[in-house]
């Protein structure tokens, strides 16, 4: 009898295991979710322009997840994708130019000159300060209505405020490129990775750590 009831527990145990809400359902839920939502961040972005929003709408599909275990990844996208639109399209666009303006700069010195130089330098400083400030600005806009003003200059403060966090969410991605570059495998692998999950998988991990950050602020109602 003892013998019949561990097996019965022992099976009901594995019956919960792989059931409907269970853990092995919900990673295959959330893994599955993501992959929907990397198509979804693929697919907006091919105009390149419109990165910005793709990202702040993708930063409110993840905050959902979160807080809601909300997986209506698509709708969810897509209705955020809407509403932030304008905002993320005015940063994205100004983004956009700075990028192409970094890259020329940087070739030009390249080319130019032999070695590291102050107008070197202070590009590299530049364009490293503005990634650190769009790791919120876009992640802000999702998850806040405010005007243009307020939305870039409570990124900046939070930029500042929280130095430990805007290192590692720069270098999460910062680490991403340089892996790539060490070898053609990795290249290709980051790559393959990337248009199937990598993009909305690294979204995922830096909304958890902004999502800590912002509810911090929501409690003493400084932002």
């Amino acid at each position: 009898m003892c013998q019949n009831e561990m097996r019965r527990k022992e099976v009901k145990n594995v019956d919960r295991f792989f059931d409907v809400g269970g853990p092995v359902y919900r990673v295959l839920a959330k893994i599955w979710g993501l992959m929907v939502l990397n198509f979804c961040i693929l697919i907006t972005s091919l105009p390149l322009v419109t990165t910005g929003v793709s990202l702040s709408a993708a930063y409110t599909v993840c905050f959902k997840m979160h807080e809601k275990n909300d997986m209506q990844v698509t709708k969810n996208y897509f209705v955020a994708f809407k509403q932030n639109f304008k905002q993320s399209m005015v940063f994205s666009m100004i983004q956009s130019l700075l990028s192409v303006l970094f890259i020329v700069d940087g070739w030009y010195f390249v080319q130019t000159f032999h070695g590291i130089t102050l107008p070197m330098v202070g590009v590299g400083v530049t364009a490293l300060f503005i990634l650190f400030i769009t790791q919120y600005l876009y992640a802000y806009i999702a998850r806040y209505q405010d005007s243009l003003k307020n939305s870039l200059v409570n990124s900046l403060k939070l930029t500042v405020m929280n130095v430990f966090t805007s290192i590692l969410l720069a270098g999460m991605s910062i680490g991403v490129i340089a892996l790539m570059f060490l070898s053609s495998n990795l290249f290709v692998f980051i790559l393959y990775m990337s248009v199937f999950i990598g993009i909305a998988f690294m979204i995922f991990l830096k909304s958890f750590l902004l999502l800590g950050i912002f509810k911090k602020y929501e409690k003493i109602k400084e932002i």
